[in-house]
């Protein structure tokens, strides 16, 4: 069953006593990381510190440079040695090959270049030549 509005008195909602609290409407917002100086400082003390790395890095690999450097001055004499003996058995086989070549041709010195020049100019000898073993 339903109740006619015009049989029960009017009611109205009051406030509290005392009144509502007070509503905070002012725009506070929270921290939501570090400052601006601190982002600056931090991101130079990081940059600061990676050129620091590299330049020991590039001190250490210099360093690495020079000593490697230094070992192949001191064995470069030892190397030439052996490029020289190489070289002189090659051309041992070579002049053998040649004097075998042509000896039938009359007035051919064995060793002694076609061209005409004071110059000293070293054969071009293939060291990948396989037919003079």
């Amino acid at each position: 069953m339903s109740v006619r509005p015009s049989s029960l008195p009017p009611t109205q909602d009051m406030p509290p006593p005392g009144g509502f609290k007070k509503i905070d409407y002012a725009r506070v917002f929270p921290t939501r990381g570090p400052k601006g100086w601190q982002l600056w400082a931090g991101s130079s003390l990081m940059i600061a510190y990676g050129f620091y790395q590299v330049g020991q890095y590039n001190t250490e690999k210099n360093k690495q440079k020079y000593l490697e450097r230094k070992a192949r001055y001191a064995i470069a004499p030892v190397l030439q040695a052996e490029a020289d003996r190489e070289y002189l058995e090659r051309e041992l086989v070579n002049l053998k090959k040649e004097a075998e070549i042509m000896k039938n041709v009359q007035g051919w010195k064995v060793g002694q270049s076609p061209y005409f020049s004071n110059k000293f100019m070293p054969r071009a000898v293939d060291p990948f030549d396989t037919s003079n073993k």
